[in-house]
């Protein structure tokens, strides 16, 4: 088991950020609101013991809110990393919100074409043995299920040469569902699972390498929505479309997929 680094540490959770940043934005601002979350939506970081201490890492997580940065963000704030926000976000966010990126030294990456020059603040990070995370679906999730990921998480994996950390949310759309309010009722939490080779992805190739870490993630968020289930004796998540795991999507027969019809006599 990976013991976390402790708080103070500043240089050895991330040695690009000064002292001052990492105990601003990455220390006090964590303790502030992971309790408030607590208190609201008895939010919990399950395994964050599972994100290594130092070393490259490209995290993956799911994405079903505009909360995810944020939920994230927390679980992996030992490593104070770069958050990722589309390039868009300078002209179509609140000022507060934008300076908080900027407070944040976030990449803005173009999310219309997310090639290899739009990548290589990810990939220098990576190549400078930090962490970084991807949310590879591109946009959020419209039913809380995990959608296709994009191929520029492939790039990252490739050329990037790091471990992956696959990461999972649940509950976030309940509390902030896409194009909605946020709302003062719900449960989340995000759990970490076992690292995942990058060569392990690199040989079985592009296609099986991100339909494998689709499943692995889905299978993460199931995990996830069994154990708030359990946590709330079923009042949270709400039921919906994301109560199906993807590989029972993806074994169900024609027959099993099909919406029942009824027919006369």
């Amino acid at each position: 088991m990976t013991r976390i680094t402790p708080w103070y540490r500043f240089k050895r959770r991330n040695n690009r950020r000064s002292r001052l940043a990492m105990f601003v934005w990455w220390t006090l601002v964590p303790w502030f609101l992971i309790p408030i979350w607590r208190l609201l939506y008895v939010f919990k970081i399950n395994h964050r013991e599972k994100c290594p201490n130092k070393g490259r890492v490209l995290a993956v997580c799911n994405h079903q809110s505009m909360l995810d940065p944020m939920i994230a963000g927390l679980a992996l704030h030992s490593r104070g990393f770069r958050p990722l926000a589309r390039s868009s976000l300078k002209q179509d966010t609140p000022r507060l919100v934008y300076w908080l990126l900027c407070r944040y030294d976030a990449i803005f990456i173009n999310r219309e074409n997310p090639g290899p020059s739009s990548l290589k603040k990810v990939l220098s990070e990576l190549e400078n043995e930090r962490l970084s995370i991807i949310f590879p679906e591109g946009t959020r999730s419209p039913d809380g299920t995990v959608k296709k990921l994009e191929t520029g998480v492939w790039l990252l994996i490739r050329r990037g040469g790091a471990p992956i950390l696959p990461m999972a949310v649940d509950g976030a759309r309940d509390v902030m569902p896409p194009g909605g309010k946020l709302k003062w009722r719900g449960r989340f939490q995000v759990l970490l699972g076992d690292l995942i080779p990058c060569e392990t992805l690199l040989e079985m190739g592009k296609e099986a390498a991100l339909e494998h870490l689709r499943l692995v993630i889905d299978d993460l968020r199931m995990e996830l929505r069994e154990k708030i289930r359990r946590d709330t004796n079923g009042r949270w998540p709400l039921p919906g479309p994301a109560d199906t795991s993807l590989r029972d999507t993806l074994t169900a027969g024609p027959a099993e997929k099909a919406p029942a019809t009824a027919t006369g006599d």
